[in-house]
């Protein structure tokens, strides 16, 4: 299990500290409400349970969540559970990057292109798995991407640069270099706004199928971060080089704009804004359901 808190949890945790004369009532409170155990409120606030099937109405008549919320909650606690131990999978981060990689993110950077070049094979020098363009670009902007260990392995991973206005209109066109990319030439967003997300390679090792919600739910966590500070994606894109990669841009919703500027064998895809409101990505999070909903389809 992830320590990341269950989406119900975090929502029930939430709920208490906003509400109560003082504004916050106590688990002892909230018990009571819901007509359950004080050691269920401490559970459900631990991720250690969730609550039964056929209580789940007092959430909407007692706290006044919507269907939605609930769903969200009961998809997100599904969703943990059916994940690997985490002895199995994990994210990378500061302590495996001491225990696998020396303490150097460099390293662990250099892993994980490598791992990509193997995984994608022989692409043209446009889009080519380059370490020379990417390690400076992860490097410096290492909240932008996530990737999954299996036993000190780097198996999986996903990255979203936001790109320049000029860049965005470039990849529309089907005419993005990734050899033309620099640390320079990726937006590091400071004020609110809507921005554009470019995704050069999302890539899960065969034989890893099952490390992918927690690459998921490292990829909403990313999204949430943004959301927060009111920056929101008016859309990202990807370059699809196998039927694989296509099939992964219709199961996520995105829109086929067009062939890639080096031939018809790679696709150029988009998902927008109003798109990401109804996505999976909102499904598992009643903050960008809410957020990009405002932003894109009110």
């Amino acid at each position: 299990m992830t320590n990341r808190p269950s989406l119900f949890a975090k929502k029930l945790r939430d709920w208490r500290a906003s509400h109560g004369d003082h504004g916050r009532i106590t688990q002892e409170m909230l018990a009571e409400t819901l007509g359950v155990s004080v050691d269920a409120i401490s559970k459900y606030e631990r991720s250690a349970s969730f609550i039964r099937g056929d209580l789940e109405h007092r959430l909407a008549e007692h706290l006044g969540w919507s269907r939605d919320d609930i769903l969200a909650c009961r998809e997100d606690w599904n969703t943990r559970q059916h994940r690997p131990a985490q002895s199995a999978y994990r994210l990378l981060d500061d302590a495996s990057v001491a225990a696998h990689f020396d303490g150097s993110w460099h390293k662990a950077i250099a892993t994980m292109i490598d791992m990509v070049d193997h995984e994608l094979g022989r692409l043209p020098d446009e889009l080519a798995a380059n370490a020379d363009i990417f390690l400076p670009i992860y490097d410096t902007y290492r909240d932008s991407w996530a990737a999954v260990l299996h036993q000190g392995c780097i198996i999986a991973k996903w990255a979203l640069p936001l790109l320049l206005p000029e860049d965005e209109a470039r990849f529309r066109d089907g005419r993005l270099i990734e050899a033309d990319m620099s640390v320079d030439r990726i937006h590091r967003p400071l004020l609110p706004g809507t921005y554009f997300g470019y995704c050069p390679a999302l890539v899960v090792c065969k034989g890893h199928e099952a490390a992918a919600p927690l690459l998921m739910s490292s990829f909403v966590h990313y999204l949430e971060k943004l959301a927060e500070r009111e920056i929101l994606l008016h859309g990202f894109g990807t370059i699809a080089c196998s039927e694989g990669g296509r099939q992964v841009c219709r199961d996520l919703g995105m829109i086929r704009l067009g062939a890639y500027c080096t031939g018809a064998s790679f696709d150029v895809w988009e998902m927008t804004g109003a798109t990401i409101a109804t996505s999976i990505f909102a499904r598992r999070s009643p903050l960008l359901r809410r957020c990009y909903t405002d932003a894109f389809t009110s």
